[in-house]
């Protein structure tokens, strides 16, 4: 497939995935038109609760030639981000069309006529080809029904419907779930209100912020860290016969790693009653923690587990049952009065209403998520790609490195496997991650802490190195990669494809 330079690409969805991905096709000369049904851009972080904070620090959540033109906070708070975005797209000069609905997709021979409705009315246009970068947590909160609940009194919300923290003012507090935002609504609701209850099927390991005194970007965000991570591929020998014939040495490092987060948990009460013992314990999981390194793993609010041992929050491994005017009923027996139930339980699986039906039956077939070639196409689904479902902890330079190998596809200047042959790869990966991740689902739409890896193959393809740190040896193993790192790929390719005499070609490697 070849589009031409100056074709029109839509991209569907405004969020942090959709304006890095534009980015990258229009240095690469195509135009980019962003599609965004909201009045804001922003994606999830238009609609995040107050004092929401990014896990990651600053300096890996950047365009790579884009830097923050003023100095956020370690961890930017939503409005933080959302200032950012803006500034990039003014930078960028993006076509942004706000508040501008994708209704349907025709599929015709030269590309995709989009149907989209804004405030004039429903409109058609035609594009060479369509991106959609709304994300996976763009269908909603989950919010599951319990018996009883219209009998319930007080509030069942989820952290999206909280536009002031004002909510938990006094109130008896009920949070379900054990995810990130979960974390947060319990440690925002407990600093302000009479009791707060958190409720959840099964503790999860939380990234410290802080390991044995070191931010936890030094574990892992340096090549050192990333060699030692599991993963569905790895892209060098070295790291193969490590993990296939040395699997001992890898799994001992990580006994180790979740040695070390068990210890800095138990610190937490010691010292105190055998009540608060209890509480803490309530929070270990019973599995390892490398199940944990998904989308949803969260890093642990600071003052979350302290928040715990001092009985602000009280911690249940259990489910609701059931509601009464009052109160809620675990399946434990335990009756909770309570004025607020804050639903924090994940967000639903993928869904493409705009897609014509054959389309979404090959997208919408599993309940965690799509599972695509090189998390970005779908091989019998022509001149479509997804930005964004190669979702990382280095979310920013995977989006646009997989954007920069998506052009060269496009640009006619790499060749892809035979249809089997990407099938093949796509179940090799989903049975993978199926066997050493905990569901959640959008897992599929996810390369995690697998990002180096990821990263790495989709580079080597492309003949750009993957070494941003050399020719210093300790930098690149032991450093920590940012954002910058990944600064000038598209000038690399440029340079490395005027020498070039054939295609390129995939690797041997599935991811």
């Amino acid at each position: 497939m070849v589009i031409e330079k100056g074709s029109r690409i839509a991209v569907v969805g405004a969020g942090i995935s959709g304006i890095a991905a534009a980015s990258v096709l229009k240095k690469n000369g195509f135009v980019p038109v962003l599609f965004e049904k909201h009045e804001k851009i922003g994606g999830v972080w238009a609609t995040a609760y107050p004092d929401v904070h990014l896990q990651n620090i600053y300096t890996q959540y950047h365009l790579s030639d884009f830097d923050w033109s003023f100095k956020p906070d370690l961890h930017p708070t939503g409005e933080q981000v959302m200032r950012y975005l803006t500034e990039a797209v003014q930078h960028l000069r993006l076509d942004v069309r706000l508040e501008h609905e994708v209704l349907g997709m025709k599929e015709e021979p030269n590309g995709w006529r989009l149907q989209y409705r804004n405030k004039e009315g429903i409109h058609e246009e035609q594009f060479a080809y369509v991106l959609l970068a709304a994300g996976q947590y763009t269908d909603g909160k989950n919010t599951p029904k319990f018996m009883d609940q219209e009998y319930f009194k007080g509030s069942v919300i989820t952290e999206r419907d909280i536009t002031s923290l004002d909510v938990f003012e006094g109130k008896r507090v009920v949070v379900v779930g054990y995810g990130k935002s979960a974390l947060d609504m319990a440690t925002l609701a407990a600093e302000r209100s009479a009791q707060v209850h958190h409720v959840f099927r099964a503790a999860n390991w939380l990234i410290p912020e802080w390991i044995l005194g070191a931010h936890f970007t030094y574990a892992l965000f340096t090549r050192f860290g990333n060699v030692m991570m599991t993963s569905w591929a790895q892209p060098t020998a070295m790291e193969r016969f490590l993990h296939q014939r040395l699997g001992f040495v890898i799994s001992s490092f990580w006994d180790l790693i979740q040695t070390i987060v068990l210890f800095q948990l138990k610190r937490t009460g010691k010292g105190k009653d055998q009540a608060t013992q209890e509480r803490l314990k309530t929070l270990i999981p019973e599995h390892k923690i490398l199940m944990d390194f998904r989308s949803s793993g969260a890093l642990g609010p600071e003052n979350y587990y302290p928040l715990v041992a001092k009985g602000k929050i009280l911690p249940y491994r259990s489910e609701i049952d059931c509601f009464s005017h009052d109160s809620v009923q675990l399946k434990n027996g335990l009756v909770i009065p309570c004025d607020v139930v804050v639903l924090s339980t994940g967000y639903l699986t993928p869904t493409f209403p705009f897609l014509p039906d054959p389309y979404r039956a090959c997208l919408e077939g599993e309940t965690d998520g799509p599972q695509l070639y090189r998390h970005m196409l779908h091989p019998r689904i022509p001149r479509l790609a997804f930005a964004g479902f190669n979702h990382g902890y280095m979310h920013v330079p995977s989006v646009e490195i997989g954007t920069q190998w998506l052009c060269a596809y496009l640009r006619g200047e790499l060749e892809l496997p035979s249809t089997e042959e990407m099938e093949r790869s796509i179940a090799q990966v989903r049975e993978w991650k199926r066997k050493n991740i905990k569901f959640e689902n959008a897992r599929s739409c996810a390369v995690s802490t697998r990002f180096q890896q990821y990263i790495d193959i989709l580079l080597k393809e492309l003949e750009v190195s993957p070494y941003r740190k050399l020719p210093n040896p300790v930098a690149e193993l032991f450093s920590r990669y940012e954002a910058s790192d990944y600064k000038g790929i598209y000038e690399e390719y440029e340079r490395a494809r005027a020498k070039r005499t054939a295609p390129l070609k995939t690797l041997p490697l599935d991811t």
